[in-house]
């Protein structure tokens, strides 16, 4: 772990805008070297925290630490953060050397030692050489590369990113991620992320926070959150799983019989059965054939999209609709076909209705 890494405390923080509740009596903690994604829909305050975090909006109430040391009322000027933002932010008319090196170049160190952190700098994020050329003679994922070289550059205690990869095309994006991902990794950087895509986010931390209406919804390991969701919403927006209505029949410790449309079957992760669960089930473990099973539920197919690598499926069941990916495409449905929807032996959890 980087040394000059700190521990971030977030203590009852809430953060008003007149009427408007932005974040609401908040707690968390990043330990230091981790990268923490805050992730969420639109509007649920993962934002507002970032910048919080950073200095750059006030607290209306709680505190803010770093390294036991708070900051709440210290401006973004004083605390010893970086942050890459989703626009890049680059300036337009410098090399991309002078916007690696901006930021050291307001500081007393000489010139010689900043020239050669930047250019550290660059070859850390895979731009040797690029230093000569103009931000718009770059990529959309070099220039975002170049962001991140001007952040690290300055040995933040905390590194913040702001949606960094939403502007770069699906391909592009997996790989900046990674290098992200890496470079954290390697220099052992406290980070907090921020982004709406829940793939992004379970590839890139150590930990996920989800967030809905300023408010910690659950927040755990990517694992934890997609095996173990503790709500309809965190099964659904982790993962697109299925949450189907059923009925419990019976539930010991570890695991609960229930029944879906006259199906009966066994799941873990049981849960207090005096209040109604459901069955989350996520999309690729379900399977599509034309004939009945031991767990299968008749449907009707609403519709189907072929994608090369697998074919998704919307099945109309009685219980509801089925959000299906099948990867092994052993057989086509079309829209109208009558087929059975297999729901799997494991991999399933419960959730309050």
């Amino acid at each position: 772990m980087n040394e000059l890494s700190a521990n971030v405390e977030l203590s009852n923080v809430t953060k008003k805008y007149g009427a408007v509740t932005a974040v609401d009596n908040l707690s968390l903690t990043v330990k230091a070297g981790e990268l923490v994604t805050l992730l969420g829909p639109s509007g649920c305050g993962k934002t507002t925290m970032l910048r919080m975090i950073a200095g750059l909006e006030e607290v209306t109430s709680g505190a803010i630490r770093f390294n036991d040391k708070e900051v709440t009322d210290q401006s973004a000027s004083y605390r010893n953060v970086a942050m890459v933002f989703q626009s890049y932010a680059l300036f337009p008319h410098m090399s991309v050397l002078d916007n690696v090196s901006y930021g050291l170049s307001v500081s007393s160190m000489e010139k010689k030692k900043i020239k050669s952190k930047a250019l550290a700098g660059l070859a850390m994020v895979g731009l040797a050489g690029y230093e000569h050329r103009m931000p718009s003679e770059l990529s959309g994922g070099q220039q975002q590369r170049v962001a991140v070289a001007r952040a690290v550059v300055l040995e933040p205690e905390v590194l913040l990113f702001d949606e960094p990869l939403s502007n770069l095309d699906a391909k592009l994006r997996r790989h900046v991620r990674e290098e992200i991902r890496q470079i954290q990794q390697d220099l052992g950087l406290t980070t907090v992320y921020v982004t709406h895509d829940q793939e992004e986010a379970m590839a890139v931390s150590d930990e996920i926070v989800v967030m809905q209406n300023g408010t910690i919804a659950q927040a755990g390991s990517p694992i934890d959150l997609y095996k173990a969701p503790e709500s309809a919403f965190i099964a659904d927006f982790i993962g697109d799983a299925n949450v189907i209505p059923c009925t419990t029949v019976s539930a010991d410790k570890k695991t609960a019989s229930i029944s879906v449309e006259g199906v009966t079957m066994i799941s873990t992760a049981a849960r207090d059965i005096s209040t109604p669960l459901k069955l989350v089930v996520h999309p690729q473990n379900i399977t599509v054939s034309g004939e009945a099973g031991s767990r299968s539920i008749r449907g009707t197919i609403q519709h189907a999209a072929y994608l090369g690598s697998h074919i998704e499926y919307e099945i109309e069941t009685a219980a509801t609709t089925l959000f299906v990916v099948d990867n092994q495409m052993q057989a086509r449905y079309n829209k109208g076909d009558d087929v059975f929807a297999h729901l799997p032996e494991n991999n399933t959890a419960l959730v309050p209705a």
